[in-house]
């Protein structure tokens, strides 16, 4: 049977490129409510807004680095929860409210929307570096019974394609309606399917994957992430592929063509998983 937790890591040590990540976060999150409060009850003189920006960005990227380093293991307790993408998400909702509010505030909302832009960005790195750092610690000193190297086989990419071209295509049209039809500014929301539908299609990419006794652990160029064997219902053996079926999202596919032997592949899985 599959282990039934995954919260024996071992606590992680000092981060200090973590804690700046989080600093520079907090700073872009906080400059645009500083700077409109500024506006509106100070001045809103070019030079005091942007003496407002630097000191913002100052003052809220020491304070980030400093709870981080000071209160410890934020990496390890949001890496091992899915709270570690609402800072992402927090971005993009400020963003949004920074677009919808250009006409009404002027040089405000443009700061506003492209300082959370930048959030979104580094709370989606937040996310990302949080879970590798989990993984991390969780498989410090867990055994690897199978490394292999692996992606989807071509029927299934292209079956993919096709589901992900019409998000593509409507994210495309949200992007052309920010110059064509200003007016319609719901669609503009409609730009969020691009980067999802590039989501979506790159888990068919090939990755280097580790079966080990916490789950399948996935590892990209500069992430980690475990996925429990609890995701799993089970494994079937294909005429192409090795699919790992999750009971939900999509079933985890690996070409027979990639694998060196797919036989020992099949029995690391078959440790933890049954036969479909």
């Amino acid at each position: 049977m599959p282990p039934s937790t995954v919260e024996t890591a071992a606590e992680p040590s000092g981060d200090p490129l973590f804690a700046l990540v989080v600093g520079l976060y907090v700073a872009l999150l906080a400059i645009a409510p500083t700077v409109f409060g500024v506006a509106r009850l100070v001045s809103g003189d070019a030079a005091v807004l942007y003496g407002t920006v630097i000191a913002t960005a100052t003052v809220g990227t020491g304070l980030g680095w400093w709870a981080t380093e000071r209160f410890g293991s934020l990496s390890h307790r949001l890496g091992a929860t899915r709270a570690r993408w609402v800072p992402g998400l927090l971005g993009l909702g400020y963003a949004f409210a920074g677009l919808l509010s250009l006409d009404r505030a002027g040089v405000v909302g443009v700061l506003a929307m492209f300082s959370e832009i930048g959030a979104m960005a580094l709370g989606s790195a937040l996310g990302v570096m949080a879970r590798t750092r989990y993984t991390d610690a969780l498989l410090a000193d867990s055994e690897r019974h199978c490394v292999f190297t692996a992606g989807w086989p071509k029927a299934a990419r292209n079956r993919l394609l096709a589901l992900v071209v019409p998000l593509w295509a409507v994210g495309v049209a949200g992007v052309a309606s920010v110059y064509v039809a200003p007016e319609l500014w719901p669609l503009t929301v409609a730009q969020i399917l691009i980067p999802v539908g590039i989501a979506i299609f790159m888990q068919s990419e090939p990755r280097e994957y580790a079966v080990t006794a916490e789950g399948l652990e996935q590892r990209l160029p500069v992430a980690r992430r475990l996925l429990p064997w609890t995701q799993y219902t089970g494994y079937t053996r294909t005429a192409d592929a090795l699919v790992v079926h999750r009971s939900w999202w999509f079933d985890s596919r690996f070409a027979l063509e990639d694998l060196d032997d797919p036989d020992a592949v099949a029995a690391a899985l078959a440790r933890y998983l049954s036969a479909a």
